[in-house]
């Protein structure tokens, strides 16, 4: 018997070919993958989801915005009885009270922009910024308080620190664990 049919030209598969257990199973067919805003393979343009909230975080920054006001015009430092916040320093003249404000000024409106509008990716980072900036300023006041000390220490001059550096250290640090909050929520 030949392999070739005669009328066609083309061979012939021998008997029961079809129905061999040791041929290959079909390939499976490839995965549809989609990605918000694009079209799946053979399908409709997908919706883009909503951006995530970010309640926890915004308030994260709010608290700390607050605090860090709070710090400002609370005592720093007292020397001989005299007590002084960050918008004094007995000369007539203002310490870092108003840079601090500003600060959390910014910070207060970042988490206020993220409650309402969820911004939250741009502004957060800038939000890690301000309190970065934030935490810098008042690890520096807090270092030249405590050389204020040691300085009146050594003079017998009666001199302690305030509670106020501490806040606003404590509020800067509420507010940076907040934007990354925010930013970290936004990679979800």
């Amino acid at each position: 018997m030949s392999d070739f049919n005669e009328n066609s030209g083309v061979p012939t598969p021998p008997m029961g070919a079809a129905q061999s257990p040791f041929a290959a199973p079909a390939p499976p067919a490839p995965p549809t993958y989609s990605t918000p805003g694009y079209p799946a393979v053979g399908g409709m343009p997908t919706a883009k989801p909503p951006r995530p909230a970010v309640t926890v975080g915004a308030g994260l920054l709010v608290l700390g915005a607050v605090l860090i006001i709070a710090g400002s015009f609370l005592t720093w430092f007292t020397i001989l009885g005299e007590s002084y916040t960050g918008f004094s320093d007995g000369d007539g003249g203002t310490k870092d009270g108003p840079v601090f404000v500003f600060l959390a000024v910014v910070l207060l409106a970042f988490g206020i922009a993220q409650l309402a509008a969820r911004k939250v990716l741009a502004v957060g980072i800038l939000a890690i910024l301000f309190a970065v900036f934030a935490l810098l300023a008042a690890l520096a006041d807090i270092g030249d308080v405590r050389d204020a000390m040691d300085l009146a220490e050594s003079f017998d001059v009666d001199a302690s620190s305030g509670p106020g550096l501490w806040v606003i250290l404590i509020g800067s640090l509420i507010a940076m664990a907040g934007a990354i909050g925010t930013v970290a929520k936004r990679r979800v």
